[in-house]
């Protein structure tokens, strides 16, 4: 079931009164207002599509993608997969969906989409996962792993993972998914990759880790990436998103939440509405999105202690 506000409403009603307007223009509007800035009128716009149409694919699909920018992958997943059954293009909302389900683990439907553009290794693992599902061990509510801030006028910084028990540098980037392993590194020749058989060097390869451990967390297996990167690896922010990141660069660590929950913030903060797409993390800044790396958010990122709250999707800077 979907519920609407006030706003949403009033749209429903004028969206109504236009027997032309049909889900895929509407859900079109809707983009251009996201994309402008005009975070609010869009939500409601997407809203408003989905209820005046509630059969229609566009109008879930539209609605669905907004919901996973916006921290709620597992209700926009239910979205996405709705609009499928709808009659929507399977091939290209099946794009939108494999990452959802490999970020939530749902491991199982992943391997059974057909027409989504994954490759033969890429299902191979995923079948691999479904009868070696995640686990999470968190013996606490917090743990904290070193954090080191960006030399750049651009980038996050880097945070230490351990890799089946290997202490790995990663860059945290905000656009890529997932952990990508170095290929030259010796991390990656500890994994469990699934290689296509010709694949020249230069392929991406799935593989699993045994272990991915976060300070006291440790997620066992975890599947990952190997690719050509600088330094030892990447850590997308989608990753350390699951768990409310709090990042400390006058401290040099990073405090990870086990419930992905934070409690609301109090005075003295700036807030940031966020935009989580696949390649990016924005913010909302003065009526317009500005990725979080560069210049000014990078440099506010660089002084002051802040928080990537995914489910209220937002960023939250300290003063």
């Amino acid at each position: 079931m979907i519920f609407c506000n006030a706003r949403s409403v009033a749209a429903i009603v004028a969206l109504s009164s236009l027997p032309f307007a049909g889900a895929t223009a509407q859900a079109s509007r809707a983009d251009s207002l996201l994309n402008a800035g005009g975070l609010q009128r869009a939500e409601s716009l997407y809203y408003a599509a989905a209820q005046a149409h509630p059969r229609d694919p566009a109008a879930r699909w539209a609605l669905g993608r907004y919901l996973v920018s916006r921290g709620a992958p597992r209700v926009g997943m239910t979205l996405l997969e709705e609009a499928i059954q709808f009659g929507g293009d399977a091939a290209r909302i099946g794009a939108d969906l494999a990452p959802v389900y490999l970020t939530l683990g749902e491991y199982q439907k992943l391997s059974a989409l057909r027409a989504a553009p994954i490759g033969n290794t890429e299902r191979e693992r995923a079948r691999w996962l479904v009868s070696h599902p995640s686990k999470l061990s968190a013996p606490d509510s917090s743990t904290s792993v070193q954090y080191k801030k960006s030399n750049e006028s651009s980038g996050i910084g880097t945070v230490v993972l351990r890799v089946n028990g290997r202490t790995v540098e990663a860059m945290v980037s905000t656009h890529v998914r997932g952990i990508i392993l170095s290929d030259t590194s010796a991390a990656a020749k500890r994994v469990r990759a699934f290689r296509s058989p010709g694949a020249s060097s230069a392929t991406t390869v799935p593989a699993v880790a045994d272990s991915v451990g976060f300070g006291g967390y440790s997620l066992s297996p975890f599947p990952v990436t190997i690719g050509t990167v600088a330094g030892q690896a990447m850590i997308g922010i989608d990753v350390l998103a699951r768990f409310a990141p709090t990042f400390d660069p006058r401290s040099d660590r990073a405090t990870l939440h086990v419930s992905g929950s934070v409690p609301k913030p109090g005075p003295g903060v700036d807030q940031f509405s966020t935009l989580m797409t696949p390649t990016d993390l924005r913010v909302l800044q003065a009526g317009g999105w500005l990725s979080v790396d560069q210049p000014p958010m990078a440099k506010m990122l660089s002084t002051r202690r802040w928080t990537f709250d995914a489910k209220r999707g937002q960023l939250t800077i300290e003063r």
